[in-house]
C-alpha cells in the first residue's frame, strides 16, 4: 500500500469511528458506502454509482445523506463524500467566474493581418483558428497530441495579445513539474523565431521563464497553503499552463482561486494522456468539441471569416472555450509512432498490433529478461557514456534523452535501475564504494525551493574535482547548468528507468515500455495493474523516433482494450453553474 492509500484508508476508519462514537442514527447503514467512497478516492474517482436498492436505502437517512450540508451527497445514482462534491462545485464556480469575464476588446484589423501573416493556411488552419478564438476568451483550453503545435499556437496567441494591448501584459508560464515547465519555456523560445514580432514584444516574450504551479502559488510544506487567493490574487494579465492533464482537482482549484477576474488563463494539454496521480481528470472533463453561440461567431467572423467552427443556439458549457489540434507536424500518415498512437486512442487492437510489422524501423515488440534488457540498454547508451568519460555535462545531458525505459509499475522501474547499476559495476563504470557514480541519471522526488530543484527534475551526477567526493549533480538552467553538491540535494532516485507517470512532460529519441512483470489473468486484474490505453498512449507519445514494447501482442491488446475512465461530476457541476447565471448552483 502506498502512502496515499494508507492515508485514505485511515481517513475512512476515522469517519466511521466518528459516526459510531457520536451514535449517529443510520451510521451502520452508511459504513460500507463510506468504505467504498474512500476506495474510489484512491483511484482518483470523485463518486460511486449505486443501484436502485442502495439509493432507496440511503434516501431514508436525511440526517446523513442529502444536499451540500450533509456528510454524503446523493445525486440520482451518484454518491459523493460531501468534501468531494464541494471541490467540484467550487471549481465549476471558479471556471465560470473566469470564463464569464469580458476579454479585452480586439483590434480586428490588426488581428486579421497577424493571423494572415503568421499562420500558413495550408497546414496551420487549426492553430490559426485556436489562436483567433482564444483572443476572444479569458478562459481557453487548447488540446492536442504531440507535434500538433500547441506551443507554437500559444506563442502566436501571446503575440496577438501583446499586439492588442496598450501596454505589455504581465505573463507567466507554468506546468505541474519543473521538467515540463522548462520544456515549455524552451519550446516557446524556439517558436518565437518562427514569425515576425516587434523588437519590444519579442524581447518581452523571450524573457519568460517556466515555473511549477507549486512555485507560482508559493505552495510550500508542511501546510501547502497557497500564498495567493481571491483576496491576494496573482499580479498577472495572462497565465499559460502546460501539461494540464497532470493537474489534480485540488491543485487546479487552488490555481484558479489565485487567478484574478479578467486575467487570461490558457490551459494546454493532451486529454488522451494519463490523468493526474491525484483526484479527478480535470482536463478530460473540460475538453469538448468546439461549438460557438451566434454572438461569439459573429465577433470571430469579423477578423476570421470562414473559420469552420460549428454554431449552435445553446452550445454546451465551455464548448466555445475549447480548441482541439489534430494535425501532427511530428507524426504524419507515414509515421509508425503516430499511426500506433492513433490506433491506441481509437481502441483498435488489431490495427495497433499491425503497426509493428508495418513500421519495423520505428516500432518493435520485444521479449527478454532483465539481464538482456540492461545489456542492450548499455549498448544503446554508448554515446552517453562516451560523453560521461569526457566529463562533458552538456553533451551527456543531451544524450541522456537518447533512450529511456518506462514502466507501468514503480517496482519494475526500481528493479531495472538496480540491475543496471549492478551491470555498470561489472563494466567498471561504478566503483561500488558509494551509492552515487559519474553518469548516474537522477530524478528529484521532493521540491527544494532554496536550490530551485523540483519534483520530476532530471539531473546528472558527473565528476567534479572541486567536490570532496569528486562528484557533483548538474541540472539545466537557462544559460547552461547549475552545479549542486550531492549532500545538499533533496531526495532523488536513479532515472535510467521511471514510471510512465513520471515521464510526462518529456520526450526521448527512443522509448522502451515494460508491461507489469506479473501477468494478469482477468480483466479486473488488468485494470488494477494500471496497464491501460492511457498509459500505453502516454508512453508511445514520449518517443520521437522509436518505440519498443517489451511484451507480446496479447499484452498490447489488453492495454488497448482497457479504458479506465475516471468518475468525475465536474461536467455536471459546470452545466449547473452556466444554467444559473445570477445565482449559485445548488444540488
Amino acid at each position: 500500500m502506498n502512502p496515499t492509500d494508507s492515508i485514505l484508508s485511515s481517513a475512512a476508519d476515522a469517519a466511521i469511528a466518528f459516526f459510531r462514537r457520536h451514535e449517529v442514527q443510520g451510521a451502520s447503514v452508511i459504513e460500507p458506502y463510506v468504505v467504498r467512497l474512500f476506495a474510489a478516492l484512491q483511484n482518483g474517482h470523485s463518486f460511486i454509482y449505486l443501484d436502485k436498492a442502495d439509493v432507496d436505502a440511503l434516501s431514508n437517512l436525511p440526517n446523513l445523506v442529502g444536499n451540500a450540508d450533509k456528510p454524503l451527497i446523493l445525486q440520482g445514482r451518484k454518491l459523493f463524500l460531501g468534501r468531494m462534491w464541494q471541490l467540484e462545485h467550487d471549481l465549476a464556480v471558479e471556471i465560470k467566474r473566469l470564463a464569464s469575464a469580458e476579454a479585452e476588446e480586439v483590434n480586428f484589423m490588426a488581428a486579421s493581418k497577424s493571423l494572415s501573416d503568421w499562420f500558413d493556411p495550408k497546414d496551420s488552419k487549426e492553430q490559426r483558428n485556436a489562436a483567433a478564438l482564444a483572443l476572444l476568451q479569458n478562459f481557453m483550453l487548447i488540446t492536442g497530441g504531440p507535434g500538433t503545435g500547441k506551443t507554437t499556437t500559444v506563442a502566436k496567441l501571446l503575440g496577438l495579445i501583446c499586439n492588442n494591448s496598450t501596454k505589455l501584459p504581465r505573463i507567466a508560464l507554468a506546468a505541474p513539474t519543473g521538467k515540463a515547465a522548462a520544456h515549455m519555456a524552451r519550446a516557446l523560445q524556439r517558436a518565437l523565431d518562427g514569425f515576425d514580432l516587434s523588437p519590444n514584444i519579442k524581447a518581452h516574450l523571450e524573457n519568460l521563464e517556466g515555473q511549477t504551479v507549486h512555485r507560482l502559488l508559493k505552495l510550500r510544506p508542511p501546510q501547502m497553503r497557497p500564498a495567493f487567493n481571491h483576496e491576494h490574487p496573482l499580479a498577472l494579465d495572462v497565465l499559460v499552463v502546460d501539461e494540464a492533464s497532470m493537474l489534480d482537482l485540488p491543485l487546479v482549484l487552488d490555481l484558479l482561486r489565485a487567478v484574478p477576474t479578467g486575467c487570461r488563463l490558457v490551459l494546454l494539454g493532451d486529454e488522451n494522456q494519463l490523468p493526474s496521480v491525484g483526484l479527478g481528470a480535470v482536463l478530460a472533463a473540460l475538453s469538448r468539441p468546439t461549438a460557438l453561440d451566434k454572438e461569439t461567431a459573429e465577433k470571430l467572423e469579423v477578423y476570421l471569416p470562414n473559420h469552420g467552427f460549428e454554431i449552435k443556439e445553446r452550445p454546451q458549457a465551455l464548448s466555445q472555450n475549447n480548441a482541439k489540434l489534430t494535425f501532427s507536424h511530428r507524426f504524419g500518415a507515414d509515421s509508425g509512432i503516430g499511426c500506433l498512437a492513433r490506433a491506441v486512442v481509437s481502441g483498435e487492437k488489431q490495427t495497433a498490433v499491425e503497426q509493428f510489422d508495418k513500421f519495423p524501423k520505428e516500432l518493435e515488440m520485444k521479449s527478454g529478461r532483465l539481464k538482456e534488457q540492461v545489456a542492450l540498454l548499455y549498448q544503446k547508451q554508448q554515446d552517453y557514456w562516451q560523453a560521461v568519460a569526457e566529463n562533458n555535462v552538456a553533451l551527456a545531458y543531451g544524450h541522456a534523452a537518447d533512450v529511456v525505459v518506462l514502466a507501468a509499475w514503480r517496482q519494475d522501474a526500481d528493479d531495472l535501475n538496480q540491475a543496471y547499476q549492478e551491470y555498470l559495476q561489472r563494466q567498471g563504470k561504478v566503483s561500488g564504494e558509494t551509492p552515487w557514480f559519474a553518469g548516474q541519471i537522477i530524478m528529484i522526488t521532493h521540491n527544494d525551493y532554496m536550490l530551485e530543484v523540483f519534483n520530476g527534475d532530471i539531473g546528472l551526477i558527473m565528476k567534479d574535482e572541486e567536490s570532496l567526493n569528486g562528484l557533483s549533480a548538474y541540472f539545466p538552467e537557462k544559460d547552461g547548468f547549475k552545479k549542486i553538491a550531492i549532500s545538499r540535494l533533496p531526495d532523488f532516485e536513479s532515472a535510467f528507468a521511471m514510471t510512465v507517470h513520471k515521464s510526462q512532460g518529456s520526450e526521448y529519441r527512443e522509448v522502451w515500455l515494460l508491461p507489469p512483470s506479473v501477468p494478469a489473468t482477468t480483466e479486473g486484474e488488468e485494470e488494477a495493474r494500471g496497464l491501460d490505453k492511457a498509459l500505453l498512449y502516454t508512453a508511445i507519445t514520449r518517443a520521437r523516433e522509436r518505440f519498443v514494447f517489451w511484451g507480446n501482442a496479447e499484452e498490447l491488446c489488453q492495454a488497448v482494450g482497457c479504458h479506465q475512465k475516471r468518475r468525475t461530476a465536474l461536467s455536471d457541476a459546470l452545466e449547473r453553474q452556466f444554467e444559473q447565471p445570477d445565482m449559485q448552483a445548488s444540488v
